[in-house]
């Protein structure tokens, strides 16, 4: 069974794959050779995948944001299909980290921390943007305070998301070290 996980800036393919483990929101999938088509959205955003290679098991996890995947026995690839008869899971994902005994913390922290500083930078200057909380008439009287909302944006919604991938890999990282 082949394995393929495919994001922005990490690809990953894996062959000999035994074992698929998905979380899904109607709950767990394990996929092996010859499972039926299925598609779906990853819940959880957790991954793994169990391989045999020169006859010894070996797992692997990952870490996906908003990832979708999709089972095939046919093959969406018609080269991969001539070469591949037998199953193959596709993962497509907004990022993807495989967690390795020497993933570094130190790296995924400082990573962290970058789009922590994006992201206030960019609720300050929405903030800067929208100033007022008060309602002014014409005449300058104060009628109402506007209720508090943060402002949001495009940019500042996916800098809340990718702060919370790497929330997620940084608590992976500390659960699977132990």
């Amino acid at each position: 069974m082949f394995f393929v996980i495919s994001a922005p800036e990490y690809n990953k393919l894996q062959s000999n794959t035994t074992k698929v483990r998905v979380h899904l929101s109607s709950g767990i999938a394990e996929i092996f050779d010859k499972h039926i088509d299925l598609m779906g959205l990853v819940s959880n955003n957790l991954v793994e995948i169990e391989t045999n290679f020169e006859n010894k098991l070996e797992k692997a996890l990952f870490v996906l944001q908003d990832a979708v995947f999709v089972v095939s026995n046919k093959g969406l690839d018609a080269e991969e299909e001539a070469k591949n008869k037998g199953t193959t899971v596709y993962i497509y994902a907004k990022d993807a980290r495989e967690i390795t005994p020497t993933i570094s913390l130190d790296e995924i922290s400082k990573q962290y921390l970058a789009k922590t500083a994006e992201l206030d930078a960019e609720n300050l200057k929405l903030a800067a943007a929208n100033p007022s909380d008060k309602l002014i008439s014409p005449q300058g009287v104060v009628l109402k305070e506007k209720e508090k909302k943060k402002p949001t944006s495009a940019r500042s919604l996916s800098l809340k998301g990718d702060v919370a991938f790497l929330e997620k890999v940084i608590a992976v990282i500390k659960v699977t070290k132990k």
